[in-house]
């Protein structure tokens, strides 16, 4: 049975973690420092103990006493348009960290690199302070290959998150997002849509290129002639993803789907079928979207759109920067995608979706 945690008015130690987990603050510190030879339904208990008492270790102790300072640095771009709309993909990338940081003892410092600066010297500030164990890294900063050696010249692991470019330099945690476009491009195609318009990402980013290629596969697959007219620039934002799906609706032969790459440019393609509900073909469009944000899943109609695994991503980069930490070594992991069905897709039809 679990145990009601001590009720404290000050921060919680290190002994007060022993007291609820029920045993000496040695073992704590072996479990917060990831030492072998402690039982596992201990070292349960430890960590059950830390959530509940919302334990964080000291680090500047930590630091200057020569061990583990146990603080992961978050490597992300500085707030951009793009970035600034997507806070609920950034938000559930950094939740699994925290949440996993929790289990394993460990803290998470964000650090800021802005863009179209000196990487080199950006890193330097970054770095500067608390020593890190290990660095994380977001998109797109991931495919910054300046960037990258730079963190990889302070000596600590680097451990990236989606990676598109180079992806045999160091470890990484990601997702098979071309395989993921080509799955939902396929969906739609057995749903009977061929005229299929694709509103690609952020030009130079490495996820918006592949999901990009992975239209282009499905749609040859099937033997289909892409109408370049039907695919247009987004630049991830729900304004970008208007602008192209009033393009899109403009033409003599409008599509009858719409694959977004990403779900904040199909809330801008659901905003633009919505203000011209007049026209059967915005009335009648289907729309797909990548990501699986809870935020946009809670419009009407629901979306269909590809689901990234994103706690999990999450979770398994915190792992592998805590394990190239220790000394015991890390493997890359691609994890597996799904299709979120909902109700903003169905077969061409004349009926209005939603």
């Amino acid at each position: 049975m679990t145990k009601a945690p001590i009720t404290i008015s000050r921060k919680p130690t290190i002994k007060d973690v022993a007291a609820q987990a029920g045993v000496s603050f040695k073992t704590v510190s072996r479990v917060l420092n990831a030492e072998a030879g402690v039982r596992a339904d201990v070292r349960d208990r430890v960590q059950a103990a830390v959530v509940a008492l919302g334990y964080t270790p000291n680090l500047a102790a930590r630091g200057l006493s020569g061990g583990r300072s146990r603080l992961i640095g978050l490597v992300t771009y500085a707030a951009v348009e793009a970035f600034l709309e997507n806070h609920a993909y950034l938000a559930a990338l950094e939740t699994g960290l925290i949440d996993r940081c929790q289990v394993l003892g460990s803290s998470l410092a964000i650090e800021i690199i802005r863009a179209n600066a000196d990487p080199e010297a950006e890193v330097r500030a970054v770095t500067s302070g608390l020593t890190k164990d290990a660095f994380i890294v977001l998109p797109p900063l991931v495919d910054n290959m300046r960037v990258i050696a730079a963190l990889e010249a302070t000596g600590a692991p680097v451990v990236r998150i989606a990676p598109t470019l180079d992806l045999t330099r160091c470890v990484y945690v990601g997702m098979d997002d071309e395989a993921a476009a080509a799955d939902m491009t396929e969906r739609l195609l057995a749903l009977g849509h061929r005229r299929i318009a694709l509103i690609t990402g952020h030009p130079g980013h490495g996820a918006a290129e592949a999901r990009r290629q992975g239209y282009v596969r499905a749609m040859r697959t099937a033997g289909i002639e892409i109408d370049p007219r039907l695919m247009r620039q987004g630049w991830f934002t729900e304004a970008s993803g208007f602008e192209a799906a009033m393009g899109l609706l403009d033409l003599d032969e409008p599509p009858t789907a719409v694959f977004a790459s990403n779900d904040m440019m199909a809330v801008g393609v659901r905003r633009a079928a919505r203000l011209r509900s007049d026209d059967p073909a915005a009335a009648c469009l289907s729309i797909v979207g990548f990501d699986g944000l809870r935020t946009v899943l809670a419009g009407w109609p629901t979306l269909t759109t590809v689901r990234q695994p994103l706690t999990q991503m999450a979770w398994a980069a915190l792992d592998a920067a805590d394990a190239l930490a220790e000394g015991r070594g890390a493997t890359s992991t691609l994890l597996p995608h799904s299709l979120l069905e909902g109700q903003s897709a169905a077969a061409p039809h004349t009926v209005p979706i939603g």
